[in-house]
């Protein structure tokens, strides 16, 4: 009986031993580690959007599309004269646009927000280009535009814009 009284005293040591060692933190713990918040930087973001949009300037002016195409998500809405959905259809109306001869484009950035979480973005203000009319003559135009980015594996891209303009 003591042999007995002491192999329930070593299962018993053996179970409360196990019992107190760390566990390692699952995806469904509420441990400090798997809770920890990354920190995003508001003032980085908001560069790399502004950045974005200097260099979507940049290359519209030079007429080159295949640079224009890396600023969107391949499931894009664009809403101009008329709706866009899709990076090919995209790539086809600035194909189109750039025979226009888009020239002394700028833009004027009203802000950049965040949603809560930080995986949204939208941008907005105003711009104004010069380009040739149906005539040849050239044309001023501006107006707004508002876009909206998605923060997709370390990058921002346009997931939505719309754009206005008063000739």
């Amino acid at each position: 009986m003591r042999n007995t009284g002491a192999k329930i005293l070593a299962v018993g040591s053996l179970l409360l031993s196990g019992c107190s060692r760390p566990t390692p933190a699952t995806a469904d713990s509420a441990t400090a580690s798997s809770t920890r918040a990354v920190s995003f930087d508001e003032k980085a973001a908001r560069a790399q959007i502004l950045g974005a949009d200097s260099a979507f300037v940049r290359a519209l002016t030079s007429k080159n599309v295949d640079s224009l195409m890396v600023y969107y998500d391949p499931d894009v809405v664009s809403l101009g004269s008329k709706a866009v959905r899709g990076t090919s259809d995209l790539r086809k109306s600035y194909t189109q646009s750039v025979k226009s001869n888009p020239r002394d484009l700028t833009f004027q950035s009203g802000g950049v927000n965040f949603s809560n979480d930080h995986s949204m973005a939208w941008d907005y203000g105003t711009f104004s280009q010069t380009s040739d009319g149906p005539t040849g003559k050239p044309v001023k135009v501006s107006g707004t535009f508002l876009n909206v980015w998605k923060h997709v594996d370390g990058r921002w891209r346009i997931v939505a814009e719309i754009s206005n303009s008063a000739q």
